[in-house]
């Protein structure tokens, strides 16, 4: 976006000047310019001040070179301050001292330090101890005699970095309590004793001074702790650039390249590159943790739904197999009959003889133990002639098949006995069951294996649930029979109009078996198989999982007890 376009601009006012290496202490002031208009007549002066402290700095890297200094001096009645003149480290490397440190670096004090660009920077130096603190002794072989001290820099108030050795906790404190009276940026401090490898953590015993971490809130100024090889090299850098220009290292080359002024300074200038870390987290951060937290809410969720759901499926699964439920009469499930299991039941051969005096001396068809020649090769099972009277209340009499609805012949048709007690004839109840259904055509029992049980999915869990809740209350579950052929029957309401009559009937008098319209609803006397659909009890298909929306499908597999 053009700068231009925007109706607000800000810019600085130069009587603050922030450039170069010096970095006065004073208020600036900010001119926030507002034209919304465009008529450029609208200004509003405030005064800038800088925000609380809520950020601390850690270091990154350290880098010493060596620059020349002018030397102050008296021009027509007035001081000319010290400026620096020349980057030698920079312009002619070969002949000045430089150092990079960019690992092993450990930050102890995070008190806050306004940078310029990330860059803390200022003049080397080692503060000063008074003559009689004790110190001065245990300090000295670590600290040569000829190391530069705040005596030896210019006398501009150059911004500095104090570097100096971590021996006891009272000399540090010596050492912090002096660099504290000096305009100092920030304090370089290492171990004398150790390597080359990290410093040890901030949270380290070695940097405990006994006040409890109070030193790092009294001294306005972050301390870092660098590798004690480093240390050990910038203090003897700092002996050898602390004389005048012609005791400094390389000091011929540097006058015949630069001819300088015997009376200006070469001293080491550090430079600290910092990263400012604020203790607020970043907006993007609140994002990720909002969008952290609904993760966890939404996979919590999902994972209990999951347990619940699979706790409510094991439960049905165990009342399925104890016969408990049908899901195929609740019109949950289709289900059929494996066809081994169907060959379980028993054959008969249809025996019945109509009374010929009293109706109430025999009721009941018979089935005979004798093997029929029609039984085609089938193993028939012999049972006894005379059924207990349970039986035969159960079933009452049964003259026909009700899937084909063809007559039993006495003596010759080969029937299937099913466990509820009801008969057909094998080859149309073993199409029935071992492909269109497994429930009786005539009283809807169950005719599946003891303990057989198909693959329960949450869908089918939902549905029992919902039907035990209606059946609490007392309602009526309606299906919709108009949703394919759906016909609940049952084998008496089929055999009302079927019953031989209890004397013989002549060829004549035959019964018609074909089943009459009732209600005003075409009859479905077509085919067999048309009669087998009729008897099928009806499952709402669309009431299923696989009837969803694509997006309710995926909704209810993470959520499994949403509906």
């Amino acid at each position: 976006m053009c700068m231009s376009w925007l109706p607000f601009r800000f810019s600085r006012s130069s009587s603050c000047p922030s450039t170069g290496p010096v970095f006065p202490r004073c208020r600036e002031l900010f001119v926030i310019a507002i034209d919304l208009l465009g008529t450029g007549r609208a200004f509003l002066r405030v005064p800038w001040q800088r925000p609380a402290d809520v950020y601390f700095t850690a270091l990154q890297a350290v880098r010493n070179v060596v620059l020349l200094f002018s030397n102050p001096s008296w021009s027509d009645g007035h001081s000319v301050p010290s400026t620096i003149l020349r980057n030698i480290t920079a312009l002619s490397s070969q002949i000045a001292y430089s150092e990079d440190i960019l690992v092993n670096i450990t930050t102890l004090s995070t008190t806050s330090v306004s940078t310029a660009n990330g860059v803390v920077q200022g003049l080397l130096y080692v503060p000063d101890l008074a003559d009689d603190d004790p110190c001065q002794n245990l300090s000295a072989p670590y600290i040569p005699q000829n190391a530069t001290r705040q005596v030896n820099l210019p006398t501009t108030n150059y911004n500095l970095i104090a570097l100096a050795p971590w021996i006891n906790a009272n000399c540090t404190l010596a050492f912090l309590a002096s660099a504290k009276l000096d305009p100092i940026r920030a304090m370089l401090v290492y171990l004398p004793d150790g390597d080359t490898n990290q410093p040890p953590a901030v949270d380290d015993e070695a940097w405990d001074l006994g006040d409890g971490g109070a030193w790092k809130a009294t001294n306005r100024y972050p301390v870092y702790a660098i590798p004690s090889t480093s240390g050990k090299q910038m203090m003897r850098q700092l002996s050898l650039y602390s004389g005048d220009l012609s005791q400094v290292p390389f000091s011929n080359q540097i006058m015949s390249t630069y001819s300088p002024n015997p009376a200006d300074y070469v001293r080491v200038w550090t430079e600290l590159t910092v990263v400012t870390i604020s203790t607020t987290l970043p907006l993007w951060a609140f994002i990720l943790i909002i969008l952290g937290v609904i993760v966890v809410v939404i996979g919590s969720t999902s994972l209990l739904m999951h347990l619940v759901q699979n706790r409510r499926r094991a439960a049905l699964r165990r009342r399925v197999m104890r016969g408990e439920v049908n899901l195929e009469a609740l019109g949950i499930k289709r289900l059929t009959v494996p066809f081994d299991h169907i060959q379980t039941f028993p054959l008969f051969t249809y025996n019945y003889d109509p009374p010929l005096a009293s109706p109430s001396s025999t009721k009941f068809p018979q089935k005979n133990g004798r093997r029929s020649s029609e039984a085609s090769g089938v193993a028939i099972n012999v049972r006894s002639s005379t059924r207990n009277e349970k039986n035969d209340s159960a079933i009452d009499y049964q003259p026909a098949c009700i899937i084909c609805l063809e007559d039993f012949e006495s003596r010759k048709t080969i029937i299937r006995e099913l466990p509820c007690g009801h008969i057909y004839h094998p080859e149309c109840i073993d199409e029935f069951l071992s492909h269109l259904s497994s429930l009786c055509p005539s009283c809807k029992a169950s005719m599946l294996p003891v303990g057989y049980c198909p693959q329960i999915t949450n869908s089918m869990v939902r549905r029992e649930f919902g039907t035990r809740r209606l059946r609490s209350r007392g309602a009526v579950i309606h299906v919709d029979v108009e949703r394919g052929r759906r016909r609940l029957s049952s084998w008496s309401s089929s055999m009302k109009k079927h019953i031989c009559p209890l004397s013989s009937p002549k060829p004549e008098e035959a019964v018609d078996l074909q089943e009459q319209p009732r209600g005003g609803r075409p009859s479905t006397v077509g085919t067999t198989r048309d009669r087998m659909q009729d008897l099928v009890v009806p499952v709402d298909e669309t009431n299923s999982d696989d009837g969803r929306p694509p997006w309710k499908r995926t909704a209810l597999k993470v959520f499994p007890g949403f509906r």
